[in-house]
């Protein structure tokens, strides 16, 4: 997998979280996932289509999804994934998606992204498009109290 997309995907993060949050965010260390690949308590599925093909899954804990929807929703606390929280979450991948997009574009890649789709408490089944020997790339992203937000690339092709 080439650089300049994950560095995509690093940049829209990074800027989209920063533009929200308003905290300092760090990138952890960039490591592959082994198989079979499992996700935190929430995943946001972006699919990414053209010159590249394949997925960005956003994965938090639920403690972490409750925080991004309250930062998005302008403070206002939110103590439960309701329909209101999930469209928030939601939106935060298609906005790194979004992103990341532009920043490939800059390198020469043209992709388009799919709706994002939400799933809580997802299992191996709910990830049944990702074959046992695909090499996720996972992006840790650290916001304040501890809070980890995954960026899970899978670029099959």
């Amino acid at each position: 997998m080439k650089v300049e997309n994950v560095n995509s995907f690093v940049q829209g993060a990074q800027n989209t979280l920063q533009m929200f949050v308003g905290d300092a965010v760090k990138l952890g260390k960039v490591y592959l996932k082994n198989p079979p690949y499992v996700s935190k308590d929430i995943a946001v599925i972006v699919g990414i289509v053209g010159d590249l093909k394949g997925e960005a899954i956003y994965t938090m804990d639920e403690n972490c999804g409750l925080y991004l929807a309250s930062k998005i929703m302008m403070g206002f606390e939110v103590t439960g994934l309701d329909e209101m929280a999930i469209s928030a979450v939601k939106e935060i991948g298609n906005m790194i998606s979004g992103n990341a997009a532009s920043a490939l574009f800059k390198y020469g890649t043209t992709v388009d992204i799919t709706p994002p789709t939400f799933c809580q408490g997802a299992n191996s089944e709910t990830f049944n498009f990702i074959k046992p020997d695909a090499k996720i790339i996972c992006m840790p992203i650290y916001l304040e109290g501890e809070r980890i937000f995954e960026v899970d690339l899978h670029l099959p092709s």
